[in-house]
């Protein structure tokens, strides 16, 4: 029995050294010894295992591996213990590179790049308006910030440090709602015009709205804050002050108006009472 035991372990040993070579022989392009340069695998069982020996069944020799992109085939011989042997002459797959080629064999050349996906390149703006390529990032056009209500350069802030100098939009009375309608001779009514001018990156502001001259601040966003002044002898012989408001979001387009009268002097003494106004103005760009 200790004989009988001792053939079957220097079987066993055998055995396992045919495996071992056979697993040696039947790495693909790729491994380590198959001819691949730069493979990444070839063919193989599940777990990077090989697969088992296929019986030849008459045929002498058959086609292996992949002609796809990068590949090149190579033959499997029948050998004398009737499986078919290693592929011999194949070449890849490789790894992909970003090279307009299909290295890898899957039939999809540079794929896991992303090319085409939208980027922002090397130029001035903030704007995306680039592509990804195998050079990296696109070199697109400058986007410049123009006086237009619009975040032209993508940086978060309408007009920002635009290169056309300050900003000068249209302003269009579009509504004009008085306190009464007895309340006349409003300087400012609808349909009346003017401008707006301001720095695009925010500062000080000058306006004019009918015969209103306007002052005040805009900030980076937009946001105006306007107010003026008007001293004026009513109808009914008193002395008046007119104090006129423009606020509201310029990139939104519209701000809103408002007009409020003081009376100073009563030197006739039969004062009309004081009126008040609330409108709408229209931001009109220059396209």
């Amino acid at each position: 029995m200790t004989r009988l035991f001792a053939g079957l372990t220097s079987v066993g040993v055998a055995v396992a050294m045919i495996a071992a070579c056979g697993a040696r022989s039947s790495l693909r392009i790729g491994d380590e010894g198959a001819g691949g340069t730069r493979g990444v695998g070839g063919q193989g069982g599940e777990g990077g295992e090989p697969p088992p020996p296929e019986p030849c069944d008459g045929v002498e020799e058959r086609p292996c591996g992949s002609s796809e992109g990068l590949c090149l085939p190579g033959v499997q011989r029948c050998q004398e213990d009737g499986f078919f042997g290693p592929c011999e002459g194949a070449e890849g797959p490789f790894e992909e590179l970003c090279n307009d080629l299909d290295d890898n064999c899957d039939g999809v050349v540079d794929d896991g790049f992303d090319l085409g996906a939208p980027c922002d390149g090397p130029d001035n703006d903030e704007c995306a308006d680039d592509v990804i390529t195998c050079d990296g990032c696109s070199d697109g056009p400058d986007i410049l910030e123009v006086c237009n209500g619009v975040d032209d350069n993508c940086n978060g802030l309408i007009d920002s440090d635009c290169d056309v100098g300050s900003c000068m939009p249209g302003l269009l009375v579009t509504g004009s709602v008085p306190s009464s309608p007895n309340c006349i001779d409003f300087p400012v009514e609808a349909g009346s015009t003017g401008t707006i001018t301001y720095p695009c990156e925010g500062g000080p502001v000058t306006a004019t709205l009918g015969q209103v001259t306007f002052s005040g601040s805009v900030t980076a966003d937009g946001i105006v804050s306007l107010f003026g002044s008007v001293d004026f002898v009513g109808p009914d012989g008193c002395d008046w002050r007119a104090d006129h408001y423009i606020d509201g979001s310029i990139p939104g387009g519209t701000v809103s108006y408002f007009y409020d009268e003081i009376l100073l002097t009563t030197p006739q003494g039969n004062c009309w009472f004081p009126c008040t106004e609330t409108g709408t103005v229209d931001i009109e760009w220059e396209m």
